[in-house]
């Protein structure tokens, strides 16, 4: 037989079998196409425009709202790439928590570092990981540095660890002051700790530090 015919024999028994199994083959076209999309979102190129870049925002966002961890980060790498502190944000919880990707500490403190001047919860993240000792390459006192500047943002979860970390410390001043404003919002810790600070305060100190809470404002 010659090469010209076995060609077209093959050609030929290919048509009949795709005529035959149309469902198989549109079913494996359509998946091809999905897969296609996945690793591909934005078509034949990354998003360049800025609409492209926020595009790519709000859809790893809802990727990862819907715990589609693998597909948001395929898509958050982008706009994180190009400056979005929200999804320097969301990478980091993905690489702390390992969602979607392995777990990174490092690769998870970087990225909570570079949202943290925006993102109240990012930087809380990075001082909690600076504590517990894993973001290695921290600088020493970047710890308490990260959760006082969190907690004079009035944020309550870095209130109440700096109470805590005081009353532990046994500045008892220090452990009142931060434990009632964490426990204004209702944080349970705070109000069980409060407790504590609260029976090693004199009674000349609480009314300043009263005083003191009451006229808080956080910080921007």
């Amino acid at each position: 037989m010659k090469a010209g015919d076995f060609l077209r024999n093959r050609l030929y028994y290919a048509k009949v079998f795709c005529l035959q199994h149309r469902a198989l083959v549109f079913g494996a076209a359509i998946a091809a196409a999905c897969l296609f999309l996945a690793f591909y979102p934005f078509g034949k190129h990354p998003p360049v425009t800025e609409e492209e870049f926020a595009e790519a925002m709000r859809s790893g966002a809802d990727l990862y709202a819907r715990e589609r961890f693998e597909e948001a980060y395929g898509i958050l790498v982008y706009p994180a790439g190009h400056g979005y502190a929200r999804a320097n944000y969301l990478l980091g919880m993905m690489y702390y928590y390992g969602r979607g990707v392995n777990r990174d500490f490092k690769k998870a403190y970087e990225h909570f570092s570079k949202s943290a001047s925006e993102i109240l919860d990012a930087e809380y993240m990075a001082a909690v990981m600076v504590f517990r000792g894993e973001a290695k390459d921290a600088k020493k006192g970047t710890a308490t540095r990260r959760l006082t500047e969190t907690a004079y943002k009035g944020y309550p979860a870095a209130q109440r660890d700096l109470g805590i970390y005081s009353l532990m410390s046994g500045d008892a001043g220090q452990a009142y002051y931060w434990l009632s404003l964490a426990a204004k919002s209702g944080d349970e810790k705070a109000v069980a700790a409060l407790k504590e600070a609260s029976t090693k305060v004199s009674d000349y100190e609480r009314p300043l530090l009263d005083a003191e809470i009451k006229g808080f404002i956080a910080r921007k």
